[in-house]
């Protein structure tokens, strides 16, 4: 699909159980944004919806594989809206396959898909105040912080902030 070190598919009803580890995954869900745990029942129903484009169901899940055709991790594109041609991003690496450079690569993988496959013109994401390498990751991807929701989310009995950071097609 490209020339970059990682590749993407669609999802596949082999994926049902790496995508439950990962929407289940405490340490995950500690990061992301997301608040309920997900069920294999509702992941079926997703993925047998995942051969509708992006255009028709509003976002889009790309499983990652490294060069050996693994699942390293995935990425969503979400809240698209057609007319401001923006969407939402978010990524998740498999534990196994962090620190090796992977979530850089998927950013640069899906900004190319997004700004020059299908022609938006920006991506956004909101990353937790606390979360400093993701927040550095989307930075050193060329995502510029644009605001603050202050006490936007609640977890283990404290609000915290909320950045949004965005990414205008160059």
């Amino acid at each position: 699909m490209s020339n970059f070190r990682l590749k993407y598919r669609a999802l596949e009803p082999g994926d049902l159980a790496q995508i439950y580890l990962w929407e289940n995954d405490l340490d995950i869900n500690r990061v992301s944004l997301s608040k309920v745990p997900f069920s294999k029942y509702m992941l079926e129903q997703y993925i047998s919806q995942s051969h509708l484009d992006i255009q028709e169901a509003g976002q889009f899940r790309f499983m990652l594989m490294d060069d050996g055709d693994h699942a390293i991790g995935c990425v969503d594109l979400f809240d698209y809206d057609a007319v401001a041609r923006r969407a939402g991003m978010g990524i998740v690496i498999d534990e196994k396959s962090r620190s090796k450079g992977y979530a850089k690569d998927a950013i640069a993988l899906m900004k190319d898909y997004a700004f020059n496959r299908i022609g938006m013109h920006q991506l956004h994401c909101s990353i937790s105040v606390d979360n400093s390498s993701s927040l550095n990751l989307f930075e050193n991807s060329g995502f510029v912080r644009i605001g603050i929701r202050k006490d936007w989310i609640f977890k283990n009995g404290s609000f915290s902030d909320v950045i949004d950071m965005q990414c205008i097609k160059p």
